[in-house]
């Protein structure tokens, strides 16, 4: 989206040029929910705003089986949990209530997660590109980066819109790699979930799985696992701060 920019290409022209063979990685992708925005309790949430309000069904807050996918996976699971039969056209209401009621949740309460901007400052340090790569539309995830005050650290972002399939699929990541110029296997990806892990490692992605949102235990199809934004330094991806 953002790299749209006529300036994309010779802002980060240097990084390329400088790049010597032994130099593996180029570029940042990043989750939104979870990894740079404190959002993921209440974009749950409003889906138990939505089932209540609809249905008069508790979905309660275990919200594992939805975690780290698009907005019509995460209604399609809960119409299938709760025996409610599916149409395209009752997914796509629960989508735009879901959506609507998280923005009236939301706004004025999002916070960027502890360590996300100084990571971003290690990407620019090292010119690299930082591009997000999300389950989430377009428009919700760039209110979130603004919410957050995050919206202008990042040259592009892709949600898992049109033909883009959303996560465990690798479509987001792969749509944000090129949209960077980089090739995947040249990216470090940050994520919180296991379809978000299985979505970049698919894409060929080397995968840094941050511990917040699942314990470590879930998360093991990760490169590296960290528990803080802070432990991770993008010139030796094995060490920790």
């Amino acid at each position: 989206m953002k790299a749209n920019d006529p300036d994309f290409r010779n802002k980060h022209k240097s990084n390329k040029d400088s790049n010597t063979e032994h130099e593996r990685f180029q570029a940042l992708v990043l989750d939104c929910d979870g990894v740079m925005v404190d959002s993921e309790p209440l974009s749950c949430g409003a889906w138990n705003v939505v089932f209540y309000k609809e249905f008069k069904i508790d979905i309660g807050t275990d919200y594992s089986g939805i975690l780290g996918k698009n907005s019509a996976d995460a209604a399609i699971y809960y119409l299938e949990k709760h025996g409610i039969p599916i149409t395209e056209d009752l997914v796509e209401t629960l989508i735009r209530l879901k959506e609507k009621t998280y923005f009236e949740l939301a706004r004025g309460k999002l916070r960027p997660i502890n360590g996300i901007k100084q990571l971003i400052s290690q990407a620019r340090e090292k010119k690299w590109p930082v591009g997000v790569a999300s389950s989430g539309t377009i428009k919700k995830i760039t209110f979130n980066l603004k919410e957050a005050g995050l919206y202008d650290l990042v040259d592009v972002i892709v949600g898992a819109e049109g033909e883009n399939r959303g996560k465990p699929f690798p479509d987001v990541f792969l749509e944000v790699a090129k949209k960077m110029q980089v090739k995947p296997s040249r990216c470090i990806a940050i994520e919180d979930t296991p379809a978000g892990i299985k979505s970049a490692k698919k894409a060929g992605m080397f995968v840094i799985a941050l511990a917040k949102t699942f314990p470590p235990g879930k998360l093991l199809s990760a490169d590296k696992i960290v528990k803080d934004l802070m432990e991770i330094d993008l010139g030796n991806v094995w060490s920790s701060r």
